[in-house]
């Protein structure tokens, strides 16, 4: 049981780490028409997406210690929230397009495309930590799991990154390529979703797998 829940969980981290680079790659484009193609541009897209992250990441870690209980759940539902996020973000990104159309300055584009990215970035950066401390308690071995976790959504964000590159952008577009990252992100949380119900049923303790097992 203890095994097939961590095989599982690596698996949803290994699709959203590749949807991760997938929305990246999608919402550079789109900010590309509206703050233009230069090295200040592309400054700004990835140092908003390493801000998101690493403020993402402390309040996963906040999260994590404040509802020991309720990790999967959190996990769960960021991955949710990436999904509605996700299928929305090519008209969100339209409109800051049109914005651009209708004589808005070039700093204001910037401080609107700073929030708007800030926002699913923040929930990206939040699943390390909450899975991290979900696997240690029930391992008991946090360098594995870091390790481990690591590894495959850094995998999958490389695949991610290949994918866009080679097959979705040219095939699907932008907009088509957005909404599979958030079919991704959605399969995902059905995953974790179905792995709480397991949990709560063979053990009879919601929110909580035993060591043991």
């Amino acid at each position: 049981m203890r095994f097939l829940i961590s095989a599982l969980l690596l698996m949803t981290f290994f699709a959203s780490g590749c949807a991760a680079l997938i929305y990246q790659l999608v919402w550079q484009r789109f900010l590309f028409s509206s703050i233009g193609v230069d090295i200040d541009s592309v400054t700004l897209i990835v140092s908003t997406f390493m801000l998101g992250i690493g403020v993402g990441g402390a309040l996963g870690g906040w999260s994590a210690d404040r509802w020991q209980k309720g990790r999967l759940q959190i996990y769960g539902l960021a991955e949710l929230s990436l999904a509605i996020f996700g299928v929305f973000s090519p008209y969100i990104f339209s409109e800051i397009q049109n914005l651009t159309l209708l004589g808005s300055s070039y700093w204001l584009m910037c401080v609107i495309s700073v929030a708007v990215i800030l926002v699913p970035t923040i929930i990206m950066g939040m699943t390390l930590p909450i899975l991290t401390m979900y696997f240690d308690e029930h391992l008991r071995n946090v360098g594995v799991s870091v390790g481990n976790l690591y590894f495959f959504n850094t995998l999958g964000a490389a695949f991610g990154a290949w994918i866009s590159a080679w097959v979705l952008f040219e095939k699907y577009g932008l907009a088509n390529s957005a909404k599979l990252a958030s079919l991704i992100n959605f399969s995902c949380f059905m995953i974790v979703l179905l792995l709480w119900i397991g949990v709560n049923t063979f053990t009879g303790k919601p929110k909580q797998v035993k060591a043991s097992q």
